[in-house]
């Protein structure tokens, strides 16, 4: 129950800044919400302890991240040791998690936390070069202002190079001696992550399915924790691509959340199946894998795609 509601505010956060939001309802998903604003795309997992992110789910999360040139984000209330502190960036696997006020704080009134969490305490990064510039301004030596801060000299050099992350103690401190602001924001929504892209399929009909669409020239990435199984690109699309032994309520379940998921980040969604009848649920094409077999390269497929969403189309309003 905290969980949905968690979710639902963090989805009311999102739209009230306005963001196109898509909710995924899919046990052990990588994500639970797609966001999407002008030129921001987010992938955000909701959970009330960011230690309940699993490494499989984060992996998925940088992988879908890296392909389409997004943020993941992770946002919950607390970690196994404490509650997260408002204004405080967390780590998860290489993924910034925060509380949901502090999100808000960033989409509603471009407010950029600067304090990240690690372990032994709060910190954060200094413009290096200023620090120089003031200390020098201000006539302190190095020797000087490192013992007025109870740190080594060596320890300042590295604060003044960008080489080591301030104590949030001693942040403060220089900011109260030379009256001006050192520490540098945290762009939470432009994130960059790297991912393992390369990774291989589950099953014999995944591999299949994934060696034909190579051979159509489609780029592709497998994905383990999400409701399609990769997602395949060509040089001016994306395909949300789901894989599946025969149609189950599963699989269509699957296939409405990808056809969500596709209408917030401009992509199109199939689901190709060992042995199946041509059908379309939500503009989402489902396909027997036989059917790739008359596809000669990746316009071609997407060609096919639209033909079966415009046929359902024609047949609802004729």
């Amino acid at each position: 129950m905290e969980r949905e509601k968690l979710i639902k505010t963090v989805e009311a956060i999102l739209r009230s800044a306005g963001y196109k939001t898509a909710r995924l309802e899919f046990r052990g998903s990588c994500f639970d919400i797609v966001a999407s604003r002008l030129v921001v795309l987010l992938f955000l997992k909701v959970v009330a302890n960011i230690d309940t992110v699993t490494e499989e789910q984060a992996e998925d999360l940088k992988r879908l991240a890296k392909f389409f040139n997004a943020s993941p984000l992770i946002v919950g209330l607390r970690s196994k040791n404490a509650e997260l502190e408002e204004g405080v960036v967390y780590e998860r696997f290489g993924i910034y998690a925060l509380r949901p006020e502090t999100l808000y704080d960033v989409l509603t009134n471009n407010e950029l936390p600067a304090i990240f969490a690690e372990r032994g305490g709060l910190y954060v990064r200094i413009n290096g070069e200023l620090l120089r510039e003031l200390r020098e301004r201000h006539g302190y030596s190095v020797n000087e202002l490192a013992q007025l801060l109870g740190v080594s000299r060596k320890t300042l050099l590295n604060y003044e190079r960008g080489e080591q992350a301030v104590s949030l103690e001693v942040a403060i401190r220089l900011e109260e001696l030379f009256d001006e602001a050192l520490a540098e924001p945290i762009d939470v929504l432009n994130a960059r992550v790297e991912a393992k892209l390369d990774v291989k399929p589950e099953s014999p009909l995944e591999k299949e399915v994934f060696e034909r669409l190579k051979r159509l020239g489609l780029g592709l990435v497998k994905v383990k924790k999400a409701p399609f199984n990769a997602v395949s690109k060509g040089d001016e699309f994306r395909i949300l691509t789901g894989i599946d032994e025969r149609k189950t309520r599963s699989t269509v379940k699957r296939a409405e959340m990808v056809a969500e998921v596709g209408r917030i980040i401009n992509s199109d969604g199939v689901f190709i199946l060992e042995k199946t009848k041509t059908e379309v649920v939500k503009e989402v094409p489902i396909i027997p894998k036989e059917s790739l077999r008359e596809v000669r390269d990746a316009d071609e497929l997407i060609e096919m795609i639209e033909e079966l969403k415009k046929e359902i189309k024609a047949k609802l309003f004729s």
